[in-house]
């Protein structure tokens, strides 16, 4: 299971209460039962939403349910309606390459207007897929092979940036223009990027954060070097860019595999180690685990060893996430070992490294774990306060940051939301701050962003008046 498998299952986990408050109206949808969502629909607006935004139609055309496609439609449902992304039906028709659907969406057009509202976004989903058939068929449609999406990109650049050699040489054979490929050579300090001052703004487009879903992120010390996770059609795997007589090198996989997912990397406080999580077999060999552990490789005269295992004082037969570090080597990370299996009730614990091994780990108080979703914990390296993603009711979106500081009695304040500068409708998650304490990253909305650290003394001052 990747990291986006994961969250989806996850969320919907998280969001059971939501569906059943409606009485299951999207569950119901996909499973087809037309008797039921007619019930349903008598006291419920057919346009109704779920927490990500997406329609009943959205839905029946995700599960492959033809009957309740058609029940919706003739019913009179919104068939244009637009998720918090701005997908509509036919992009989920585009990304799950279900060509039924989307021709019976295309012949509900009341023209070729869709072509040049949604054209190059359907082009860059079927490009990231790696489905060479609906590109073909997106082509032949009337979609402009040279069009480019909302970051500048055409199908042809994308293709090049994935690697997908079948699908660079149809677009090739079929005009695309070599010429409107673009290149980015970033310099200098942070990758070149203007300081994001106090509004979170997107880093390094095109570069770092691409079309791709990108994941976890964390710079080196000096700034030199940089690791991220990013999704790769299903699986992820972790890219690495360094800085190198001034210029940051093309971003390379150094953890990807066939069968194996990489995910949320962290150096180590020495920096000498780099963790991530996998679904990697214990033997390296077998097929992946049914669960994600915490591993490492080790830097040895500037080549990474294979990974070892974190052992069983971190990992168990269930799920553990993420990964950060205090100055004296105290590992934060989550976990779902004590709740049964059950996905929405991850919670943080902490793990002390002494005598060179991770002592039995330790779960934090309920001043930061609740019976929702907490993961992706970042501690400062001084364990001044934790950066930490969780799914409550009275967030802002998908999943929120939150934020809790040590008091002077040594104890986790009850964490808050850490606001919507950072927080949105979306899923915000994987919080890095640097070492220099001056940068605070993160993913949202499948990319990484980043901002200035001020916001976290803010908040600190709005906990001491909450006393």
């Amino acid at each position: 299971m990747n990291k986006w498998q994961r969250f989806i299952a996850i969320l919907f986990i998280v969001f059971t209460s939501f569906y059943l408050s409606g009485q299951n109206i999207f569950r119901t949808t996909c499973q087809g039962n037309l008797n039921r969502l007619d019930s349903l629909l008598s006291d419920t607006s057919i346009d109704i939403e779920d927490n990500r935004g997406r329609s009943l139609l959205h839905w029946a055309v995700a599960c492959k349910n033809e009957q309740a496609f058609e029940y919706l439609i003739q019913n009179g449902i919104d068939f244009n309606g637009e998720d918090n992304q701005h997908k509509n039906p036919m992009h989920i028709a585009v990304e799950y390459g279900l060509q039924k659907y989307f021709d019976k969406l295309i012949e509900l057009q009341a023209s070729n207007k869709w072509i040049e509202k949604y054209g190059s976004s359907f082009l860059e989903i079927a490009t990231l897929k790696k489905d060479s058939n609906f590109v073909k068929i997106l082509i032949d449609k009337g979609i402009d092979i040279n069009c480019t999406n909302n970051r500048g990109s055409t199908a042809l650049e994308i293709s090049k940036r994935l690697n997908a050699t079948d699908i660079s040489e149809f677009l090739i054979k079929n005009g695309a223009d070599s010429s409107l490929i673009r290149s980015f050579e970033m310099k200098g300090k942070l990758m070149g990027q203007n300081e994001p001052g106090n509004s979170s703004k997107m880093f390094a487009p095109n570069f770092i954060s691409t079309e791709a879903y990108e994941f976890g992120s964390v710079f080196n010390s000096k700034e030199t070097e940089f690791y991220f996770g990013v999704d790769v059609n299903g699986k992820t795997e972790i890219r690495f860019t360094q800085l190198l007589d001034g210029i940051w090198s093309q971003p390379k996989a150094i953890l990807t595999h066939d069968r194996f997912s990489y995910n949320d990397p962290f150096l180590s406080p020495k920096e000498n180690s780099l963790y991530f999580i996998s679904d990697r077999a214990l033997d390296g060999i077998s097929e992946a685990k049914r669960d994600i552990d915490i591993w490492y490789i080790e830097r040895i005269n500037d080549q990474w060893s294979e990974p070892i295992n974190a052992g069983p004082n971190i990992n168990s037969s269930f799920n553990e996430y993420y990964i950060s570090f205090t100055n004296e080597g105290t590992m934060y990370f989550s976990s779902n070992v004590s709740s049964n299996e059950n996905s929405k009730d991850q919670d943080i614990y902490y793990s002390r490294f002494i005598d060179g091994k991770f002592q039995q780990a330790v779960s934090l108080g309920d001043s930061i774990n609740t019976a929702d979703y907490e993961a992706d914990v970042f501690v400062n390296p001084s364990e001044d306060y934790i950066i930490f993603c969780s799914t409550r009711e009275s967030g802002f979106g998908r999943g929120d940051l939150y934020i809790s500081f040590k008091n002077d009695q040594g104890l986790w304040t009850k964490s808050i939301n850490m606001g919507d500068t950072i927080n949105t409708k979306n899923h915000e998650l994987c919080p890095f701050v640097t070492a220099n304490g001056k940068y605070l990253f993160y993913t949202s909305n499948e990319d990484i962003y980043w901002i200035d650290t001020p916001i976290i003394n803010e908040l600190k001052e709005k906990v001491t008046r909450l006393k």
